[in-house]
């Protein structure tokens, strides 16, 4: 084709054809920035999200975290009671291991009226035992002086009571005796 206008128009459909070009290009940078600006501004949002999240859920754990401490230091505080009591135990004389051994050397036809506890394994322990016969009422110390945990038993006093109504002659018996050392324990 063959372009007859004459020079000026020439320049101006030259300067149309630029100029539609430009504007064109502007368009595309103008949606291209809208787009971008678009996806920063979604990006940010969608971040901002994230560390919302991340915030809470860190909040979440620390409020954890308070919790077991204080569950730690409760469980500490009974780890030392628990300690502290099996301390107590050991240094303690276990009278009930007494009971045991009174039980399994005690004579037929006796039976314990009174004991008198010291609370130390080092002092006497104190014994008043009934019994039918006399000679069961000196076996005892007998009998008890057999246990392991026991290093001496005398008799301090034997006294013989008459029944009025079984008319039956009973004998109270009191005696003491010491432990091993460390065997009350």
């Amino acid at each position: 084709m063959i372009n007859l206008l004459p020079p000026a128009i020439k320049e101006e459909v030259s300067y149309s054809q630029r100029n539609a070009t430009l504007l064109m290009y502007v368009k595309i940078a103008v949606a291209t920035t809208m787009v971008l600006a678009g996806a920063l501004f979604g990006g940010r949002w969608y971040l901002d999200q994230q560390v919302k999240r991340t915030e809470e859920s860190i909040a979440n754990k620390q409020l954890q975290l308070d919790h077991r401490k204080d569950l730690e230091s409760e469980a500490k505080s009974l780890n030392a009671r628990l300690t502290s009591i099996k301390t107590i135990q050991k240094s303690q004389s276990k009278f009930s291991v007494l009971l045991a051994d009174l039980a399994q050397y005690m004579p037929h036809g006796t039976a314990i009226s009174s004991l008198t506890l010291t609370g130390d394994d080092k002092k006497p322990v104190r014994l008043v035992v009934d019994s039918t016969e006399y000679k069961t009422a000196l076996s005892f110390r007998d009998s008890i002086s057999k246990s392991a945990r026991i290093s001496a038993a005398d008799i301090e006093d034997i006294k013989a009571t008459n029944d009025a109504l079984t008319n039956r002659t009973t004998y109270k018996v009191t005696m003491t005796f010491t432990f091993n050392p460390g065997k009350a324990k």
